[in-house]
């Protein structure tokens, strides 16, 4: 597994105190580097920037969390593992009786917590400080002015997240002490969503902010002014609830992106999510795993969580539902490319076969392909990781600029437009597994007809966004957004094989996840819990 060169430990809490005053015990060690002396090293700028960028790669915290909140706590993806006692606290997700002791949302909060502390130290220090480069040179304020400005968006979207899981949370900008932990407040709601705002608006607007039409290969896989636009797009539906003034602003920033002409849909939807994936025109911002060496690279642990047990070695989580499978209509190659089943066949490096065998643990009948390795890209075991996930893909920003002018009551044919952009593009993709023998799922020879005008366009972006989107961890918090988590899940616990799942869910309570009750503790109370948890 690849790990990044520059790592800097940061903390989110910087514990104060007196010291002795002999002055051998004031001397920085030698070889170790104070903060003064850090931020006057060598490439102190960049260091700092990839420790902010180090918040994607918590695998316990986020990588896994992100699963198991976004695809395990709907209807989806059901947990999976080993058995009901692996993992238990994620089965509790999706069932409506999640408690504030929950693993996966103390692991969660930690994770974001510690991530928006890199950014914070970073905003902090970078700019007064006077950093060189490698060489020794003076490094330009337009480069630092960038590493800013990619920084701000990193926190915003690092907020948005919690936001998403938890609503409203403490709004910490500075470094705190250990005496600041009984003066946080949760802000509302609003003042959530306006932070957030306040901060992707300054970096897509920052003229240091580089393009997607400008950024180099070597810096693939970091924020553009396009990314932050498309940020933009999701926060102001995801806030909009019923206010047509957001789904307006969400629609005007999603067109930002498209009038950019930086991206495109890639001709074969299946190579969105091979190795080099994060090189298609498709890729808005993505978190890049595998081993090239002229990027900055991390390995994941994502795909072996949720690939299938036995053989394979995988974990087997994450495992997608039939409710999710029969959404899928005849002909669409999309559901190939997201559902492995057993007795599919993959090549190994050997000329020996990899066959897929799902008989010795409990699971729905599949398993995510979108994040499944063959041997081939395996490397020695997992580890080598080389696959990509797109938080932000461009068929993704086609589909919201459609939802913005439908909730606005903008041109209704323009919007059927947009969505069948992404429905060609998955009829015209190949119906074969590029990288497979054999496939059980064999996929017609129809293709998907065009969405009307005089359709019933929110149910057609909708059922869009849950076929093009899944698996990739959206589903939770589009059903958050539509105010129908609860509807949704309460009916789905109604139907065959989903073992009651979604029956305790309750309205007024599971909009939103419990406050972890040690964060709760540590504050001393001022953080308040969730309504009715």
């Amino acid at each position: 597994m690849k790990k990044l060169t520059y790592i800097l430990l940061v903390s989110v809490l910087t514990l104060t105190g007196t010291s002795c005053s002999e002055e051998f015990l004031d001397r920085t060690p030698p070889g170790n580097l104070t903060d003064e002396t850090f931020y006057k090293s060598p490439d102190a700028g960049f260091k700092s920037l990839i420790t902010c960028y180090r918040g994607f790669y918590d695998f316990w915290g986020y990588e896994a969390a992100r699963a198991e909140l976004g695809n395990m706590a709907t209807d989806d993806a059901d947990k999976g593992g080993s058995d009901a006692g692996d993992r238990p606290f994620v089965t509790d997700l999706g069932f409506g009786r999640t408690i504030s002791s929950n693993e996966t949302l103390q692991g969660y909060w930690t994770a974001r917590y510690n991530a928006i502390g890199n950014c914070n130290v970073a905003l902090e220090r970078l700019p007064d400080a006077p950093l060189i480069d490698a060489a020794g040179s003076p490094l330009a304020p337009a480069l630092k002015n960038r590493y800013l400005a990619e920084i701000r968006f990193l926190r915003a979207l690092f907020y948005f997240e919690l936001a998403k899981v938890y609503g409203g949370v403490p709004l910490v900008t500075q470094t705190l002490t250990v005496d600041d932990r009984t003066k946080l407040n949760r802000v509302s709601s609003k003042e959530m969503f306006e932070f957030i705002e306040k901060e992707l608006l300054a970096a897509a607007n920052d003229p240091d902010m580089l393009s997607a039409t400008s950024i180099q290969a070597t810096e693939l896989g970091r924020a553009t002014k396009e990314a932050a636009w498309a940020m933009l797009a999701r926060t102001y539906l995801f806030f909009a609830k019923d206010d047509q003034t957001l789904f307006a602003k969400a629609k005007d920033a999603a067109k930002k992106v498209i009038d950019s002409n930086a991206f495109a849909l890639h001709p074969q939807f299946q190579e969105i999510f091979l190795e080099n994936g994060y090189k298609t025109k498709e890729a808005v911002f993505s978190i890049i795993m595998g081993d090239d060496p002229a990027i900055p690279i991390y390995g994941s642990t994502t795909p072996v969580y949720c690939s299938p047990r036995g053989a394979t070695g995988g974990w087997g989580f994450d495992l997608p539902t039939q409710d999710l499978v029969s959404e899928f209509e005849p002909g669409d190659p999309r559901l190939l490319f997201t559902i492995l089943q057993s007795g599919d066949i993959f090549p190994k490096v050997n000329a020996t076969q990899e066959v897929l065998d799902f008989s010795t643990y409990p699971n729905t009948g599949y398993h995510n392909r979108k994040v499944y390795l063959p041997e081939s890209r395996r490397g020695q075991g997992w580890g080598n990781d080389a696959w990509t996930y797109h938080p932000i893909r461009y068929a993704d920003v086609l589909l919201m600029y459609a939802e913005g002018l439908i909730e606005s009551g903008g041109d209704k044919a323009e919007a059927a437009t947009y969505i069948n952009m992404v429905r060609k593009r998955a009829s015209n993709s190949t119906k074969k597994d590029v990288e497979a023998v054999s496939r059980i799922t064999k996929i017609a020879e129809t293709p998907l007809a065009d969405v009307k005008a005089t359709d019933d366009l929110r149910k057609a972006v909708r059922h869009e966004r849950r076929v093009e989107l899944a698996m990739e961890y959206h589903r939770l918090f589009d059903l958050i957004r539509w105010n129908s988590l609860v509807e949704t899940m309460k009916a789905y616990s109604l139907k065959p094989l989903s073992n009651g799942k979604g029956g305790n869910f309750t309205a007024g309570k599971n909009e939103v996840f419990p406050i972890p009750q040690t964060e709760i503790d540590r504050s001393g109370g001022s953080i308040v819990q969730n309504p009715n948890y």
